[in-house]
């Protein structure tokens, strides 16, 4: 069960702040600056340790106000090379509000440019993870929502360097817990660092059981002691890697997950049997972008959730011209009267905020969508629709020469070589061959030997289009059992879409046709009354689900160097950007951007048990 996240209520004083369910403050009275510079990057012996690695992970505990992350970024970025990466994690409980950042960052002028850049992309107040992505792909923030020995529980990575900065064991005990701590020591890495402004015997003991050679050091301006130590073992050196990728499928799974590769500096082989990318389902004319909360904190909500967000944040990222969507606001109607209870009880729990998901009554609902409707719903204002196609451009635009595309090349068959795999066609001829390969090609992943056993199942979708005309004008994504979008650029309303297991018939059918106006009829009567039934058009595409129709995410049982991205479903969208991401950390070795139970039941091996 999910807990809403309550905001921190911080009160500004003498030029600190403070906070009062605390009784503390968020950084020194003598100066947050150089309290930061002093005990947390000093203390971690930065930036010396990281001119030596090509990627840096630091775990924070306790974000608040993001003083200290703003000051290891603008440190890494002075210091470092343009390939070096950073990670930074950072836990709370109670995290400030985005106007509370605002009013702070104007303090700090050497830091506003960062701080600017930041709170683009601040994350809602909502439980969970916030991977983000800044300072052009260089540094990765991945902010944790939650309690600290919870969220730490569900991180999965190697950490370089830890700063400890909760407020004081006296004030806030359940952050210096034993549970916290040997969270601390599971995620050290060898020869990791850590830090904390504390000298309070509880820390020393607590970071000593982790595994940790603990000291104490002078401290920062009226505070006489800070703690500072190394885990057990000498850190590891970094090794060359071979990093080279062949990806099959170009629709947004292969799309996405090129550019998350190229993004860390790999070249990838991108093979597409049709003459282009995004030809199949992804070819679609629009899909719709909204989650699905729920009560229980389903992997369905919790997956969709951050899907969702991390999906807007990277639609806002990339910078193409012809990146198409419209955030127009998504419109959810209940389907009876027990679904009405329910929407109600959870959007007004206070675990999603209005920003995300309001309830809104008939006439309200009617209003957004610019039509009568018949019921009242869920109110999405961040979702809308994009346009598949434009998306997969965008990701291979932003990828550069990273990526070769391989258009109209069909892969028969996926063969383990002793260097990797090598993709060959009917005729037996070489397509591409490199260490890892990423089937991103949906149900027909399972046309190979080493993935025939994924449990993968074809569902044939078919979409209509309506021709938009002046003063029939739909002004959000209204959806329940199908959607209807608003006119798209392509001067269409898209309207879908049906579900049929089992087929792969990618032709129209009048009868489906047929079946997408009775859902439209039922969402937007007045409207549906004045289509032409004889001048819509359509596609069918093939989707494919696995067998909770959550997506397969991860590397292949039984064959090294073999992963997959498949069974989006109709949900495609919401799951490959972040899925992609997730794809990429795996193969990386990089801290995941989202909690380990999330990420170990997308894994094929988890789901091969499922379908048994």
């Amino acid at each position: 069960m999910l807990r809403p996240i309550v905001p921190a209520a911080p009160s500004f004083r003498d030029g600190a702040v403070f906070s009062d369910n605390y009784g503390d403050t968020y950084w020194s009275l003598d100066g947050g600056l150089d309290e930061t510079r002093h005990v947390f990057l000093t203390g971690n012996d930065l930036p010396a340790r990281w001119q030596m690695r090509g990627r840096f992970t630091i775990l924070e505990t306790g974000f608040g106000t993001g003083l200290n992350f703003l000051c290891a970024w603008k440190l890494f970025r002075e210091t470092t090379p343009a390939g070096a990466r950073l990670h930074y994690l950072s836990v709370d409980k109670h995290p400030l509000r985005h106007g509370d950042l605002a009013r702070l960052y104007r303090q700090w002028p050497e830091l506003a440019p960062l701080g600017t850049e930041l709170l683009e992309r601040y994350p809602p107040i909502i439980p969970g993870f916030h991977r983000l992505h800044l300072d052009g792909g260089r540094v990765a923030l991945t902010l944790l929502w939650g309690e600290a020995a919870e969220m730490l529980a569900q991180v999965e990575a190697s950490v370089d360097a830890l700063f400890l900065d909760g407020f004081a064991p006296s004030r806030n005990p359940d952050m210096w817990s034993e549970a916290l701590f040997a969270q601390l020591g599971r995620l050290a890495a060898s020869g990791a660092s850590f830090a904390t402004y504390s000298a309070a015997g509880k820390v020393g003991r607590g970071m000593t059981a982790a595994g940790f050679a603990v000291e104490k050091r002078p401290g920062f301006g009226r505070k006489r002691e800070m703690l500072c130590g190394r885990f057990a073992g000498m850190a590891e050196q970094e090794t060359p890697r071979d990093r080279r990728a062949m990806v099959i499928g170009g629709g947004i799974a292969g799309c996405l997950v090129a550019e998350r590769l190229a993004a860390r500096g790999w070249s990838i082989d991108l093979i597409e049997r049709r003459d282009g990318l995004a030809r199949e389902t992804s070819g679609n004319p629009a899909g719709v972008l909204q989650p699905v909360p729920s009560a229980d904190g389903s992997r369905l909500s919790r997956l969709t959730l951050a899907g969702f967000h991390y999906a807007l944040r990277r639609l806002q990222e990339f910078l193409s011209p012809k990146l198409i969507w419209q955030q127009c606001g998504v419109l959810r109607l209940a389907r009876d009267d027990k679904q009405i209870d329910r929407q109600r009880r959870i959007a007004e729990s206070g675990l999603l905020p209005p920003e995300v998901l309001r309830w809104v009554d008939v006439d309200e609902a009617s209003a957004l969508a610019g039509w009568r409707v018949p019921a009242p719903g869920w109110w999405f204002p961040q979702g809308g629709w994009v346009h598949p196609p434009s998306l997969c451009d965008a990701a291979l635009r932003a990828a550069g020469d990273a990526v070769r595309l391989h258009p109209q090349r069909e892969v028969a068959e996926l063969l383990r070589t002793d260097n990797g795999w090598r993709a060959v066609d009917a005729t037996g001829t070489v397509i591409a061959e490199a260490p890892v390969a990423i089937l991103a090609n949906g149900h027909l992943a399972r046309r190979f030997a080493v993935s025939a056993m994924l449990p993968l199942r074809p569902v044939r979708g078919q979409i209509t289009c309506i021709p938009a005309e002046p003063g029939r004008t739909i002004k959000a994504v209204v959806a329940r059992e199908g959607y209807v979008t608003p006119a798209t650029s392509f001067g269409v309303h898209v309207v879908g879409a049906t579900y049929e297991e089992g087929s792969t018939d990618e032709l129209a059918r009048e009868d489906d046709h047929r079946a997408n106006l009775a859902r439209l009829k039922q969402l937007v009567p007045d409207f549906a009354a004045t289509v032409d039934a004889v001048r819509v058009a359509g596609r069918a595409g093939i989707r494919c689900v696995g067998p909770d129709r959550l997506p397969l995410v991860g590397a292949i049982p039984g064959s090294e160097g073999l992963f997959g991205l498949l069974g989006l479903g109709s949900r495609g969208l919401v799951y490959a950007p972040l899925c992609a991401e997730l794809l990429a950390c795996d193969i990386e070795g990089e801290p995941l951007p989202l909690e380990r139970d999330l990420a170990d039941g997308l894994a094929p091996a988890a789901r091969l048990d499922v379908s048994r």
